[in-house]
C-alpha cells in the first residue's frame, strides 16, 4: 500500500499527541467541546435562549435539528472525554478523523504500536467501549435522518411570506440551526462513521 503524504504526517502526529488535517488544521477535542457548550446555551428550549420560529412548518424541522443536538450532546461528550482521558485514544482518533480516506485510515492503524494497537483493540472490543459507541451510534443516526428532513426543505420560500424585519429574526433563527447541523457533522456523525471504519479493521485482521 503506497502511503500519501498526508498519511505520513499523520501517522508521524501518533507519537506527537497532535494529528492535523489536510489544512493543517488540528482536531481538538477540547475546542468541539467548547463550541458544543456555546450552542448548547443556545439551544435550551426551557429557561435558555432559544427561540421559536413564528413559522410553524419551519419551527417543525428547527425543533426535529435542535431535538437531536440535544440528545447528541451527552454522547458526544462521553465520548470525547473518554479520549482525552486516554491520550492514546485521543491521538488515534483525532489521527483517523484527519485522514480522508479509508486507506489513509487503514495506514495510521498499521501505523500503531503494538502495545497502542492493543489498547484501541481493547477499548472497541469493551462492554464500556461498546457502550460509548452504541450511544454514538443511536445519537448519529437520529441527527442524521433530522438533518435530512432539514435539508429537503426549501427554508427560504418558508420565510419570504414575513416582514423584513420577522426575516432577519427568522434568518439569525435558521443561523443557529445550520450551526447545530454543521456540529453534529463534525461530531458525532464524522465520530461514529470513522468507528464503523475503525471496527472493520480489527474485525479483517
Amino acid at each position: 500500500m503506497k502511503k500519501s503524504i498526508l498519511t505520513v504526517v499523520v501517522a508521524a502526529a501518533l507519537t506527537t499527541g497532535c494529528a492535523t488535517s489536510g489544512s493543517s488544521e488540528a482536531v481538538s477535542y477540547n475546542a468541539l467541546q467548547t463550541k458544543g457548550q456555546e450552542l448548547y446555551t443556545q439551544s435550551i428550549v426551557d429557561g435558555g435562549t432559544y427561540e421559536p420560529s413564528l413559522i410553524e412548518d419551519v419551527e417543525i424541522i428547527r425543533t426535529a435539528v435542535n431535538t437531536a443536538f440535544l440528545a447528541a450532546r451527552p454522547a458526544y461528550e462521553n465520548y470525547i472525554n473518554q479520549l482525552i482521558n486516554e491520550p492514546v485514544l485521543g491521538n488515534y482518533f483525532s489521527a483517523v478523523e484527519a485522514a480522508e480516506s479509508d486507506e489513509d485510515k487503514r495506514a495510521v492503524y498499521d501505523a500503531l504500536t503494538m502495545e497502542d494497537r492493543k489498547v484501541i483493540d481493547d477499548f472497541n472490543s469493551s462492554t464500556m467501549g461498546n457502550e460509548i459507541m452504541g450511544s454514538l451510534g443511536d445519537a448519529a443516526k437520529v441527527a442524521l435522518k433530522n438533518i435530512a428532513m432539514f435539508k429537503s426543505m426549501n427554508t427560504s420560500d418558508m420565510v419570504s411570506g414575513v416582514g423584513f424585519k420577522e426575516m432577519m429574526s427568522e434568518k439569525n433563527k435558521l443561523a443557529l440551526t445550520i450551526e447545530q447541523i454543521d456540529y453534529l457533522n463534525d461530531t458525532i456523525i464524522s465520530a461514529y462513521t470513522n468507528y464503523k471504519v475503525v471496527s472493520a479493521f480489527r474485525s479483517a485482521q
